[in-house]
């Protein structure tokens, strides 16, 4: 009989055992997730992109005016093409902004002017250089819609492929939206505002 009771004995604690170790795991499990690190795109701000209201229904620049924004939009990704910030600096306004952003529209990078801006392309078109590598900015289906005599909005399509020096064909290195904002002044068209919105979540510093 005594060693029944030592048997039940030992069952009763490791049962105790066994429940304390329950309550340990359970308590532990809601500071285990508080400390896990949190979503990289929870720190960054937002996109400040407001959306367009004017693609249904567009008002068109006059036709001067539009190809003159069209070829400015053209000689921009020629540029980028090239690796050469020969003619951009005529291309942007000083107080020009330049706003990358993501698919989850979260902010990624955020240029207030014409020298930030103009430093950030040539840090892209040196790293591009350095691991021989060569970008094709593709354009399509722009709108442009005219705010004022002196304001254009505009969409673009694009897809930018990036040709890597070891490798025979290129690959797709994003697509996404370009929205843009132009402003005439004594000197002519003049990007005023570009908003980069890529397709997908998550960002690699290439070609953009």
């Amino acid at each position: 009989m005594a060693a029944v009771t030592g048997d039940f004995a030992n069952r009763i604690l490791c049962m105790k055992l066994a429940l304390g170790m329950a309550v340990v795991i359970i308590s532990a499990g809601p500071a285990i997730a508080q400390s896990a690190p949190s979503d990289p795109a929870s720190n960054m701000p937002d996109c400040t992109y407001q959306g367009t209201d004017y693609l249904l229904s567009v008002t068109n620049p006059p036709p001067d005016d539009r190809q003159l924004i069209m070829d400015l939009i053209h000689r921009y990704n020629w540029a980028l093409d090239d690796g050469s910030l020969v003619g951009v600096d005529e291309m942007l306004r000083d107080d020009v902004t330049y706003e990358l952003c993501n698919s989850i529209e979260k902010q990624v990078v955020l240029k207030t002017n014409k020298l930030q801006l103009e430093q950030y392309l040539e840090d892209l078109s040196n790293e591009l250089d350095k691991n021989r590598s060569m970008t094709r900015h593709i354009e399509s289906n722009t709108l442009l819609n005219a705010v004022d005599a002196n304001t254009v909005q505009g969409k673009t399509t694009v897809v930018v492929t990036i040709q890597f020096g070891g490798i025979e064909t290129p690959v797709v290195d994003y697509t996404g939206a370009l929205h843009t904002v132009f402003k005439k002044d004594g000197s002519g068209w003049k990007f005023s505002s570009i908003i980069l919105i890529t397709d997908g979540p998550k960002i690699s510093f290439r070609a953009r």
